[in-house]
């Protein structure tokens, strides 16, 4: 068994881990790694037969349409889960308050950044999302396992952790004197003119969420160029509460990952654009897409 302490390995101000990082505390009995591969392919649904293929040793797979998720309405729409929901996850999953948790997809850390913000709205602190996922631990050829894991019951209390997502209404009530961040690719920003309910929400800056990820390697950029992506696509981030929206939750976690990682606090307009434009009355915004950025989503 390995006996060695994460706190001495991971960095305690980053909300990411490397792969190596976590080459290093495979096996430890307080690091609990958990697989959220999953697909926005109609329907949305996790990829447990990708786990069951390969995944790194000793992780346990996390579906993302069942845990921290409300459960009565499609995932697109559905909202970080509430204290009896996250409550019931914890115990299925088996996280525990002293555990460091390490989560990984290979959607761009869009599932496991979801689900790294629901667990820190619910009282998680040592939670990590790993960089580059899955892709890039299997392509620097680190261990691969069949071997199924299921971890022991947990014990984790949630607790709110408040300030981290807001509600429409929430959103509603800080919008003018925030820089909202639309996560999404530039055509989906756009929006269609045949079609008035697409494009984004007034005032929003376009930041997709690639813009924050290295094209070759899936890894996050380094700070100084995050910095640099943001200072370019949305210059009001430096001097204004600063609020992540997408499609529906999920992309803007990517944005929110890289504002932790260079000390910004930014918080998820949860429901995102899906819920915004769910009302008439309320405004939609169009424009010419971008070009200076690759259009992933």
């Amino acid at each position: 068994m390995n006996t060695m302490d994460w706190r001495g390995v991971i960095d305690a101000h980053s909300p990411l881990i490397s792969a190596e990082q976590l080459r290093k505390l495979l096996g430890a009995p307080d690091v609990k790694v958990f697989d959220v591969r999953g697909t926005w392919s109609t329907p949305e649904r996790a990829l447990p037969e990708d786990y069951a293929k390969g995944h790194i040793p000793g992780a346990a797979f996390l579906d993302w349409t069942e845990h921290f998720i409300a459960q009565d309405v499609a995932p697109g729409l559905a909202d970080i889960a509430d204290e009896d929901l996250a409550k019931r996850s914890f115990v299925t999953l088996g996280v525990n308050a002293r555990d460091l948790v390490v989560l990984y997809d290979s959607s761009s850390h869009m599932q496991a950044g979801r689900i790294w913000l629901a667990m820190r709205h619910w009282g998680v602190t040592n939670v990590r999302v790993l960089n580059g996922g899955w892709a890039h631990w299997s392509a620097q050829g680190l261990p691969i396992s069949s071997e199924l894991t299921v971890y022991a019951p947990g014990t984790l209390v949630p607790k709110l952790n408040a300030g981290l997502k807001i509600d429409l209404d929430g959103f509603l009530a800080q919008k003018d004197t925030a820089c909202v961040i639309d996560a999404r690719g530039p055509s989906n920003f756009a929006g269609k003119p045949e079609d008035p309910r697409t494009g984004h929400i007034p005032g929003a800056f376009n930041v997709p969420f690639s813009a924050m990820l290295d094209p070759d390697t899936g890894l996050f950029l380094g700070d100084n160029d995050i910095k640099a992506t943001l200072s370019e696509l949305a210059p009001a981030w430096k001097t204004m509460p600063l609020i992540a929206s997408c499609g529906s939750g999920y992309a803007a976690t990517v944005i929110l990952l890289a504002l932790h990682q260079i000390g910004a606090v930014g918080t998820l307009f949860d429901g995102s654009f899906a819920v915004w434009k769910q009302d008439p009355a309320r405004p939609v915004a169009q424009s010419v897409p971008a070009k200076r950025r690759t259009d992933n989503q």
